[in-house]
């Protein structure tokens, strides 16, 4: 047996067979993936492990161990100091990666399914559905997504649930539209035709045909749709829209009230905005490496 015999069996041996097989073996040699990966994996043990982790209670307040009314600054006692009540701002960190992880996959998750639901009518019925459908999330794009949300939640009012709601309904059109286009690609492709041509009901090619070879898109569309919920949420809390108790651990809720101590205290505006950095660009970094792997236009031989 010659060498490049030998050197052909061995690539066949080691390459993977289907499409997400192949995602998955070229998305751990991409390093910035794996960086991500690290970075959100952190992010979810935390969240996970939040009551372990923080040393107390992120909503007791302790007023007494402020110095004249000042929150002291990071110490061995108290690794990123205290916030304006008191309260261990580690702990609160820690609390706050469970709500921002909590919005953010409720969040995407209703924007997902309606998104879904709404993408594969259009793309694969046509027609009437497809025109209505499309015009509706025509006008949800032309409206800035922050300020969609922002009206959203001041019709509903300010709170927790209303804001998962709101972040939620903005991502509809865009999982939408790429699914539809998706479809859309797929629905003309042989092994469709050849499945209507043997009389498989529309809906069963639809769920069983269509969908399983679109579906990559919308996934990575996903992950990045997690990076934007937390930044949208983390906003919105800013702006006061978010949890009403002015104790909860969220992390844009933690920004609201720290502009007036921005020159004694800049650690309570550091702190929670690198934590937002850090989990938004775990998500983008994941998000960019599985479109790396399932996009063929964007591979390249590790």
């Amino acid at each position: 047996m010659s060498l490049a015999e030998v050197e052909e069996i061995r690539l066949e041996a080691d390459a993977p067979s289907g499409l997400w097989s192949e995602a998955w073996y070229r998305l751990r040699r991409n390093p910035t993936a794996i960086l991500g990966g690290i970075f959100v994996s952190t992010f979810v043990v935390i969240a996970i492990f939040a009551p372990l982790i923080a040393p107390e209670n992120p909503e007791a307040a302790r007023p007494d161990r402020l110095h004249f009314g000042t929150p002291p600054g990071p110490s061995w006692d108290h690794w990123f100091g205290l916030d304006l009540q008191g309260r261990d701002e580690f702990s609160r960190i820690v609390y706050g990666a469970r709500y921002s992880l909590l919005i953010g996959v409720v969040s995407v998750t209703i924007g997902l399914t309606i998104g879904l639901i709404l993408g594969a009518t259009a793309g694969f019925f046509g027609g009437y559905a497809d025109s209505t459908i499309m015009r509706c999330m025509d006008v949800m794009l032309a409206i800035p997504g922050l300020l969609f949300a922002i009206g959203i939640v001041a019709m509903l009012g300010a709170g927790l649930r209303q804001v998962m709601i709101a972040v939620g309904v903005v991502n509809i059109p865009i999982f939408a539209r790429l699914l539809r286009g998706s479809i859309l690609a797929q629905k003309e492709n042989d092994f469709v035709l050849a499945a209507r041509s043997v009389g498989v009901r529309r809906r069963i090619i639809l769920v069983s045909h269509v969908l399983p070879n679109s579906i990559s898109v919308v996934i990575v569309a996903a992950t990045l749709a997690m990076a934007t919920a937390i930044i949208d949420v983390a906003g919105l809390g800013f702006l006061g829209l978010g949890p009403q108790n002015p104790a909860t651990p969220e992390w844009g809720t933690m920004l609201t009230d720290v502009n007036d101590y921005l020159n004694i205290a800049p650690f309570l505006a550091i702190i929670p905005g690198v934590a937002i950095v850090i989990s938004v660009l775990g998500f983008n970094l994941i998000g960019d490496g599985l479109r790396e792997a399932l996009d063929p236009k964007l591979r390249t031989r590790g």
